[in-house]
């Protein structure tokens, strides 16, 4: 369980787009108002992790055709996210334009970085051996006690540089800074995947 735990905590603690989008939200509307949307994301990763047990995750590495329809819808997304988040006014916040629920809830299903972490938690540490059901429950339970607390730092983060800084410039520089790194993080997460394999078989066709 230890190895799983460490496994977890560099999966879900490390920057990543989910991690971004929580500082981004925590630096333009404060951390109270960003639990929906934290809720929603710790919700939507369980997701990926019930679809992954359920067979969803097989489908990803065995269908090329299905990898480049998620790859497309996902990229479009993050950089739609991206987007918003650097034009984002901090002068000008309006409650309507604050992430909610459902948007923390479809996030890690269109997260990269979350398919490759449960995929590889599962094929690293589910035994033949060992009823199937109670494993993907221990990995589950491992994943969200340290996701809940690390994804809430990251968004307390954003709360704490939402009070000391105080220049708008200066706030629309770390918002377009923290856009940016969401997508070197979406970028690291497919070059590490197998879902970039069609792209470079096509690259070469």
């Amino acid at each position: 369980m230890a190895v799983i735990a460490l496994f977890a905590f560099s999966m879900v603690a490390s920057p990543g787009p989910v991690n971004m989008l929580l500082m981004a939200s925590g630096a333009n509307f404060g951390f109270r108002r960003s639990l929906p949307f934290l809720l929603g994301c710790i919700s939507g990763f369980l997701l990926v992790c019930l679809a992954t047990a359920l067979g969803l995750g097989t489908l990803f590495t065995t269908s090329p055709v299905l990898q480049l329809v998620f790859l497309g819808v996902s990229l479009l997304y993050i950089l739609y996210l991206a987007y918003r988040i650097a034009t984002s006014n901090p002068e000008i916040v309006e409650s309507a334009d604050r992430p909610g629920y459902l948007a923390g809830l479809i996030l890690h299903p269109l997260n990269p970085k979350a398919w490759v972490a449960v995929i590889a938690a599962y094929s690293q540490f589910i035994s033949p051996d060992t009823d199937y059901t109670t494993q993907v429950i221990v990995i589950i339970v491992i994943f969200t006690l340290i996701g809940l607390p690390f994804n809430s730092l990251w968004c307390y983060g954003g709360n704490l540089l939402r009070r000391l800084v105080t220049a708008p410039r200066l706030m629309r520089l770390i918002n377009v800074t923290l856009a940016l790194l969401m997508l070197v993080a979406v970028g690291i997460a497919l070059m590490q995947a197998d879902f970039i394999a069609p792209l470079r078989a096509a690259g070469m066709q």
